[in-house]
């Protein structure tokens, strides 16, 4: 085989793993409406949640040196009849609620 073959088979063998690679690590990810669900679960013992809502995307979030693929979303409570907006940052991949801010 020439040089030319090689470079090309080695690039084909390193798009498929990248591929599979990826396809195994979403399939350890959990989805969204999951991870929605784990945080009003968490929750639900302080707050009386009226809505909830989440970015379909995970992203890349700093917290302190460490990073981490989070989601980002948010929470909704009546208190006194006044709508209460919460922000919520969980992991990407345990659902598990990182931060949880009233807004102002």
């Amino acid at each position: 085989m020439n040089r030319k073959q090689t470079l090309i088979t080695a690039f084909g063998i390193g798009v498929i793993g990248g591929y599979l690679l990826k396809k195994g690590l979403d399939l350890r990810t959990p989805s969204p409406e999951r991870v929605l669900a784990a945080v009003k679960a968490h929750v639900k013992r302080d707050l009386r949640i009226d809505g909830a809502w989440i970015h379909l995307q995970p992203e890349n979030w700093m917290n302190g040196p460490l990073r981490q693929w989070v989601y980002r979303g948010g929470l909704t409570e009546s208190v006194d009849g006044e709508a209460v907006h919460y922000d919520f940052i969980a992991d990407a991949r345990t659902g598990a609620v990182l931060r949880l801010e009233r807004q102002s």
